[in-house]
């Protein structure tokens, strides 16, 4: 798979009539990879759509995404949301990077609002008090000895 690489932020377009005022995304950082094999899991076949790889969001698209999440939208309140796969493979300095490029970003004031869907297994000391730093909603999911 051929990677671009982008040096210059991509303009953004003016909201037409028709752009809602604000809008959720659930952005997957580290693809369909888990560290689980829960049989229940509708994404497990997925990982298999890109065999070989090692889909992983770049610190450069780390950036980009950050910064047209925070200009595109019309609202007071954005939420930056994360999803996977698992998304604690990334590692916690990933999330680190993606508050500071908040900070950095966002407007004077603006309120933002954090959550992330993981299947807890990462979770120690470190993680925890990172998450009730940012306040993020952390939703938990599946992970118990009967169910994976």
């Amino acid at each position: 798979m051929k990677r671009t690489k982008l040096t210059k932020m991509p303009p953004l377009q003016k909201a037409s009539p028709q752009t809602p005022p604000g809008f959720h995304l659930l952005v997957k950082p580290s693809g369909a990879a888990c560290n689980l094999d829960c049989k229940y899991c509708f994404f497990l076949s997925k990982e298999m759509l890109y065999p070989g790889s090692n889909i992983r969001m770049t610190d450069e698209m780390l950036r980009i995404y950050i910064r047209q999440s925070l200009d595109s939208q019309q609202t007071s309140e954005i939420s930056i949301n994360w999803q996977g796969g698992e998304p604690t493979l990334m590692g916690l300095n990933f999330f680190r990077r993606s508050v500071d490029y908040v900070e950095k970003f966002k407007s004077p004031g603006q309120p933002v609002l954090y959550t992330i869907q993981t299947n807890g297994t990462k979770i120690d000391k470190d993680w925890a008090a990172f998450l009730k730093q940012h306040n993020f909603l952390v939703l938990e999911y599946g992970w118990t000895k009967g169910i994976a």
